[in-house]
């Protein structure tokens, strides 16, 4: 990623956009308690994404599972490491992508992607999510930050 690339990432996690509303209402949330659990978390949301695949999806699906997991185990993990509990992820099965969402109880404490650091020091997970995700954001009220991603999911091959 060049130094302008890191700098319109960075950008991208400081302005307040809101939430995507899901147009159904299949959703997994769990509670995110700590580090240690969040493997156990990995595991239950790669069965909810798993399952909202048609099974045409083959190793498309395998993929964009994989990527979406890799997403939320770094929203997840910040969420634990720099936000305020209680934290929550939530993610929604849309039609054509996942919404995911994770809350925190630090909506002064926007997420800062790193810039500037010396390779393997760390911090780049924001710059993760910004490259993997079709849409990202994060919004804030009053009680809680909420910060999100949508991947779209694997279109069915054509018969």
């Amino acid at each position: 990623m060049s130094a302008q690339e890191h700098v319109l990432a960075a950008a991208s996690w400081s302005r307040d956009s809101p939430v995507p509303e899901p147009a159904t209402a299949d959703r997994l949330i769990l509670v995110l308690e700590s580090l240690r659990a969040l493997s156990a978390v990995r595991r239950q949301v790669r069965a909810f994404l798993t399952a909202s695949l048609p099974p045409s999806a083959g190793d498309a699906g395998e993929d964009a599972v994989e990527k979406a997991v890799l997403v939320i185990d770094e929203l997840t993990s910040n969420a634990v490491r720099h936000g305020t509990p209680p934290s929550r992820l939530q993610v929604c099965d849309d039609v054509d992508c996942w919404v995911v969402v994770v809350s925190d109880s630090a909506p002064d404490r926007l997420p800062t992607p790193a810039v500037e650091r010396p390779a393997g020091a760390g911090g780049y997970g924001l710059h993760v999510v910004a490259d993997l995700a079709d849409a990202h954001g994060v919004h804030h009220d009053t009680a809680q930050k909420h910060v999100w991603a949508c991947l779209e999911k694997p279109v069915a091959p054509a018969r």
